[in-house]
């Protein structure tokens, strides 16, 4: 038995877990380093979660019994951790205005997965019941609102125009990728121009602004503030890219979805575009036609969509899609000088490519 294994997992409870399974420790490898890496923002993520928490104050009992139960559901809050991550990268330290700006992406990013629980019907996110399910439709969409208030508020608190505007601009790209990716549910007209084009207007523009933002806090040059939102791009590409391969795997508490679910809402992922436009002609054209032959799927017609596309290898060539993204990421940051900050964005990469939810 290889004993630097032996002394690793004893070392690290994560890797410890892990020790059976390979693949376990080398998520909890890249676990352990991102959670290493980002002591370098320390002091600074703890200033983003308490205005974080301040922001949502509020006088109505209603509201403060949902932000106390969305606040115990909180997610892994990436987007104000690449914020920081920018800003302190580029010059060493951050300001009032990333705070305000980190800030303002997180709430806006909540915002927008509450209304996208009301719009796709959802009953559970990050294994616990959403608002809409808790309460009703109405209240989720009130606080979804709510939240996109705060966000304006803040933005204006960063008292940068150009912020402002770059949250403008990332707002309105999110919504114009969502309603694209709704006219094009399982459109006959598949491509992967098609589905890059949905997810860097849904989910990319967001990652982009969060580095921008960041950026623009610490007065950056416009060439660094441009450099930082191509690479804040490919940040969500891998992310989305990531977030859709968990659709063809079993539910875990950390996605909170059913296997094809993705599907079944209509919604051609890269691995199931792959499988099609490149699985033996017969197979690919019988699930075309289980694709489009009625206007609702069955859980049985999303679990055989699933099926193909892993035998035919569309996991594997979403995986290699998301490396080399992942490795143009690096060169791109390999451009700035070498700091913590830096490490840690390098490092957060991996961590997106390996996360389990």
């Amino acid at each position: 038995m290889n004993n630097y294994l032996i002394d690793e997992r004893t070392a690290n409870p994560l890797l410890a877990a892990a020790f059976v399974n390979p693949v376990e420790i080398s998520r909890a490898r890249t676990i352990l380093y991102m959670e290493l890496s980002l002591q370098c923002i320390e002091a600074e993520l703890h200033l983003f979660r308490e205005k974080f928490e301040q922001s949502l104050c509020t006088n109505v009992p209603l509201a403060d019994n949902v932000i106390r139960y969305f606040l115990d559901r909180r997610g892994k809050q990436l987007r104000p951790i690449m914020t920081l991550l920018s800003a302190k990268m580029l010059r060493g330290e951050v300001s009032a205005s990333t705070i305000n700006g980190a800030v303002a992406v997180e709430l806006l990013h909540n915002a927008s997965l509450m209304h996208d629980d009301v719009i796709d019907a959802s009953d559970e996110r990050r294994g616990k019941e959403t608002i809409n399910r808790v309460w009703d439709n109405h209240v989720a969409v009130l606080m979804g609102d709510f939240f996109l208030a705060k966000c304006l508020s803040c933005s204006s608190d960063t008292g940068s125009l150009e912020i402002i505007r770059a949250l403008t601009r990332m707002t309105m790209a999110l919504t114009e990728g969502e309603l694209s990716q709704m006219s094009n549910a399982r459109s006959h007209m598949l491509s992967e121009e098609a589905y890059f084009s949905v997810i860097e207007g849904k989910t990319a523009s967001l990652f982009a602004a969060c580095l921008q933002i960041g950026a623009l806090s610490v007065n950056a040059s416009a060439d660094e503030v441009a450099q930082m939102g191509e690479i804040g791009k490919k940040f969500g590409l891998i992310f989305q890219i990531r977030d859709d391969i968990f659709d063809y795997f079993p539910t875990n508490d950390s996605v909170g979805k059913p296997t094809g679910h993705d599907i079944l809402e209509g919604k051609v992922t890269l691995p199931l575009l792959y499988a099609l436009q490149h699985g033996p002609s017969d197979e690919a054209q019988r699930m075309r036609d289980v694709l489009f032959s009625s206007n609702v799927l069955s859980n049985e017609d999303a679990l055989s969509l699933v099926e193909f596309a892993r035998q035919v290898g569309g996991i594997e060539y979403a995986q290699a899609c998301m490396k080399k993204i992942s490795f143009d990421v690096k060169q791109q940051l390999s451009c700035f000088p070498a700091n913590e900050c830096r490490a840690a964005l390098m490092s957060l990469v991996d961590y997106i490519i390996d996360r389990k939810g």
